[in-house]
This record gives C-alpha cells, sequence and structure tokens, in this order.
C-alpha cells in the first residue's frame, strides 16, 4: 500500500484563483502539476497507483475551522464520492489565535479525524514559543497527529524562524507524547547540516514532501538515505510534485526492503488504519 501523508486540494471554486495565488508568491518558479481539485488529485493519484493521501488544509484564520472539519467530515463520509471516502484521510486544522482552540480541538477528535495540519509561517506561530505548548499538549492528550511544515518556505523566502528544527525540538523537549510529522525532511532546507537529526531522538517522523530543485542536495539525500525506515514517511505535498517523479525519486535511494514501511506501512501505522483501510 501506497500513502502519501501530504498532499493539498481546495474547493473547486476556488482551486484556479487559489493555485495562482501561491504560485504569485513565489514569483513563478513553484509550478502545480494538477488543478488543485480533488477529482484530479483522486486521478493523478489513480494513474501512479497511490492507495491513500492525508489531505492538509490550513487555517489562515481561526473563522475557517468550522468549514475545514465539515469538509474533512464530508469526505470521510462519502459525501463528495465513494472514492474520495476511500483514498483520501482527511485532516482538520485549527489556528493557534482561535478564542475557541481547546473546544475546536475536542470537536475534531469528537468527529473522528485523524490529525490537524498546522503552518507556522501561514499561521504566524513558533513552535518554540511557549504559549502554544498547551495548544500541542491538548493535541497529545486527543491522540491526533500533528502534520507541520517545517524549515524553508518558498512563499516566505526571508523567514526561517518559526519551524526549524530547533524550534521542533524546543517543542518536543516540553511536550511529550507527541505524534509529530515534520514536513519536507524535517525543515532540513536552511538548517544546518545534520540539525534534523535532534528530532529523530525526540520522537519525530519527518516526510519526503521537498520540492525537486532540493531533491538531490547532500543534506536532503543524506536524511532520506540513513535515517530510520519506521520514521519516514513517503509524502509529495501534491499538486506541487509529480507522483511518479515522487515515487522514483524515493525508490531510488531506499532499500527495496525498506519501502514498504516508508511508502505506506507508517502511515497506516501513525493513522491507526484498520485492515480494510477505512476510519
Amino acid at each position: 500500500m501506497t500513502i502519501d501523508f501530504h498532499s493539498h486540494d481546495f474547493p473547486d471554486a476556488i482551486a484556479t484563483r487559489a493555485l495562482a495565488g501561491l504560485c504569485g508568491r513565489t514569483d513563478g518558479t513553484l509550478w502545480p502539476v494538477g488543478d488543485g481539485t480533488l477529482a484530479n488529485h483522486l486521478d493523478h493519484m489513480d494513474c501512479a497507483g497511490v492507495d491513500m493521501a492525508v489531505l492538509c488544509p490550513v487555517a489562515t484564520k481561526p473563522g475557517q475551522f468550522d468549514v475545514i472539519l465539515r469538509t474533512a467530515v464530508a469526505i470521510r463520509d462519502g459525501e463528495l464520492g465513494e472514492r474520495a471516502a476511500r483514498k483520501i484521510v482527511p485532516f482538520a486544522s485549527v489556528h493557534p489565535a482561535d478564542p475557541r482552540l481547546f473546544e475546536h480541538l475536542d470537536a475534531v477528535a469528537k468527529a473522528g479525524i485523524k490529525g490537524v495540519k498546522l503552518h507556522p509561517y501561514y499561521q504566524d506561530f513558533s513552535l518554540a514559543d511557549p504559549s502554544v505548548w498547551p495548544m500541542f499538549s491538548k493535541i497529545a492528550d486527543l491522540g491526533l497527529v500533528v502534520q507541520c511544515h517545517a524549515g524553508f518556505d518558498i512563499g516566505y523566502p526571508t523567514r526561517a524562524d518559526a519551524c526549524m528544527p530547533a524550534d521542533i525540538a524546543a517543542l518536543l523537549r516540553n511536550v511529550r507524547g507527541l505524534k509529530f510529522v515534520a514536513a519536507h525532511l524535517g525543515g532540513c532546507a536552511g538548517a544546518r547540516p545534520h540539525a534534523t537529526d535532534e528530532i529523530l531522538e525526540l520522537g519525530a517522523y519527518i516526510d519526503t514532501s521537498a520540492l525537486h530543485r532540493d531533491w538531490h542536495r547532500d543534506e536532503q539525500m543524506r536524511l532520506l538515505r540513513s535515517w530510520p525506515k519506521d520514521r519516514i514517511l513517503f509524502g509529495t505535498d501534491f499538486p506541487w510534485v509529480h507522483y511518479p517523479e515522487a515515487l522514483r525519486w524515493v525508490r531510488s535511494v531506499r532499500a527495496p526492503e525498506d519501502l514498504p514501511a516508508l511508502l505506506g506501512g507508517n502511515a497506516a501505522r501513525l493513522l491507526g488504519l484498520g485492515g480494510d483501510a477505512r476510519w
């Protein structure tokens, strides 16, 4: 089974505009391989033989919580089609500035959604800020998974101050038992060599959702080659990376015996997926 632990879609009505806005933030250096819709995402997954994908929305303001959770539940319950219900694991998102933050986290868990996506740059917070650690403690207590942007972001070229490996380490030293996935190979882009190894010792997972331009850099290759196979999750950041290319890259670096865990087994275990792969 192949599971993409890091993907994005947008509502059909705004997908084109949303992708154009994100591309504009990168001065044309970032270009999607899909059209940003759920249906197109599913088609790409089918063509590449990807069985499931974790969908990672980001609440850029507190008022977006309700619609994000409703959409996650609708996908999970089949309201957006049987194929989406079978292949998409929808996450929710909360905003650290939400005055109803803990209530909303309870609602995520009560709804049976597996985790939350966070992005410190788009949500304007730092993982190393003690004021957000109670949020993460609550997430840990609820048993939710955190899928979090880590490291440099091409849309914020002047920032490297909120979710670097050192920031992740500060969080994980102070919030124990957190199921934390550090995207983009643990935020190694923009960090010193071997900085990400500190979060391995603290229990973090990393995903493989590096952009094409980073795939063959020394630190990215070292991490993908050397981290334990049970702590790496296949991820693409779709629609920014084409599935066949991402799969070829991972398969070219890791030994064949490592691939069942890395490409899907670790994700299934972390998400608590049963034998029938429904949730």
